[in-house]
């Protein structure tokens, strides 16, 4: 009996979160927590809050570096979709994640948007790691 209960439990919790994650829309991040809006990326000290996130083109995307009070940070778009500190110097990305990119003071918010269609690896140079793939519809 004691099995069968040790059993259940786990299959119930990975039953509830299957559940959880289905019916996203494009627009929501698919890992970060419920008070980001659609559109939004979110950022802390020393990442994204989200891993991954789905957006439609022309649209703006709201960087926020607000939670738990942000961080220093340069954001780019960088080739591939494996972490990479070398920021693109050309492509079908927005003009400010291409280059330098863009630096973000902890606290800052900015709207930037993808006119085109495709997949955007956006990176952190300052934080290894700190990395969010862009889908843009």
């Amino acid at each position: 009996m004691k099995k069968m209960a040790l059993l259940t439990v786990p299959l119930a919790l990975v039953f509830a979160l299957a559940v959880m994650g289905c019916g996203k829309t494009p627009g929501t991040s698919t890992t970060s927590g419920p008070s980001a809006p659609a559109n939004t990326i979110q950022m802390d000290a020393t990442n994204f809050t989200a891993k991954t996130i789905t957006v439609t083109a022309n649209t703006p995307v709201h960087f926020d570096d607000t939670v738990a009070g942000g961080g220093y940070h340069i954001v780019c778009v960088a080739d591939g979709t494996a972490y990479s500190a070398t920021c693109l110097t050309s492509g079908d990305a927005p003009a400010e994640l291409l280059g330098q990119g863009t630096t973000f003071q902890g606290g800052e918010t900015k709207d930037i948007t993808f006119t085109k269609p495709g997949t955007y690896n956006v990176v952190c140079t300052v934080h290894p790691g700190m990395q969010i793939i862009v889908t843009v519809q």
